[in-house]
């Protein structure tokens, strides 16, 4: 009695039957190494896309094997050979002495400059106001006539600026190791610039996912009309629109209701009519429930609390009132021809 590479042992005792199962490796259960290097181990060898030769970034598949390429390495300048071989993904590496750490960021930022820097277009994702599901933005295709790299604009220095006319213009940032932090992000806000992050590292692991080797072409095919890998960091127009919203919209109290050994919070006259009172002398009037409707509502901006101090700090009590704008239309982007 066997399984494929499974064997079972049968000894006859006295009064019982023991059965042991032994295990044989199986190699259709190996794992087959994937073409994915890996950029996340410390010490692991870093695989290098681009090569750098004079001046000019050349893609693996653009030179010969071997250190005929005659690249050198866009972060540390250390000479490079071109791995083409059959069982990983074709790539550069460094001829000797230790892998550089830096060598997938900077040349991933230098191709990303180099596309942007010639082509001028690039896809954006939709724009989402605050809790809504319909994009007050589609994405799209946009156009520009200038770029300018690594240059100051305030206290903000990005990676790629795209300008068209006078007023439209869009920051880019290439991510590789590290997103942009928090600060970067309220930099852009104070100064009003809007900018995406693409995320060239996500894009150079999906090629090798898909097609198990990288191509050059698909990387800028991605990089200038995809949209998973990019997000939005800041939009100037949707953050016009949501405070001409919230200038408008109303402050509705919360009424404390106990019923049946339960205490409950309500909102009076909900203007999306959440519920309607069946019985009593407000029967037929529109009302919410605070935590089951309006915590969840797409028209709600925030919840005010009153508060009160404890330990030196400002700590949430009872709900006063919810900020709602159900009374307003939904906005429309009208003279807006792009979302930058």
């Amino acid at each position: 009695m066997f399984e494929t590479n499974n064997f079972y042992i049968c000894f006859f005792g006295p009064t019982k039957i023991f059965f042991f199962r032994t295990f044989t490796s199986n190699p259709m259960n190996r794992r087959t190494p994937s073409p994915l290097p890996n950029h996340s181990t410390p010490g692991a060898p870093t695989h290098i896309p681009f090569g750098l030769r004079g001046h000019q970034l050349f893609s693996i598949e653009e030179v010969p094997r071997g250190l005929a390429c005659d690249c050198r390495c866009p972060a540390c300048g250390a000479q490079l050979v071109a791995k083409k071989g059959a069982r990983q993904a074709h790539h550069f590496a460094h001829y000797r002495g230790s892998a550089c750490p830096d060598a997938l960021e900077t040349s991933l930022h230098l191709k990303a400059k180099e596309i942007f820097e010639r082509v001028r277009r690039v896809a954006v994702p939709a724009v989402f106001l605050h809790r809504q599901t319909s994009p007050i933005f589609d994405a799209q295709l946009l156009r520009f006539e200038r770029v300018r790299l690594e240059q100051h604009l305030g206290s903000v220095v990005p990676d790629i600026i795209l300008e068209a006319g006078q007023k439209k213009r869009l920051l880019v940032e290439i991510t590789v190791s590290h997103s942009s932090g928090k600060a970067k992000i309220r930099q852009l806000k104070k100064q009003g610039l809007s900018a995406i992050e693409v995320d060239a590292l996500a894009i150079y692991r999906q090629l090798i996912q898909d097609f198990g080797q990288f191509r050059a072409a698909d990387f800028e095919q991605v990089l200038i009309h995809g949209l998973k890998q990019k997000r939005w960091l800041f939009n100037d127009k949707q953050q016009r629109i949501e405070y001409k919203l919230r200038k408008q919209s109303a402050e509705r109290p919360v009424k404390h209701r106990y019923f049946k050994g339960y205490h409950g919070y309500i909102v009076p006259g909900c203007p999306l009519e959440k519920r309607r009172w069946g019985s009593g002398f407000r029967q037929g009037e529109p009302y919410a429930n605070l935590w089951q409707d309006c915590l969840y509502c797409h028209r709600r901006f925030d919840i005010i609390y009153e508060t009160a101090l404890a330990g030196f700090e400002e700590v949430r009590q009872y709900p006063l009132a919810v900020v709602c704008w159900g009374h307003l239309p939904l906005p429309r982007a009208i003279g807006w021809a792009s979302s930058v």
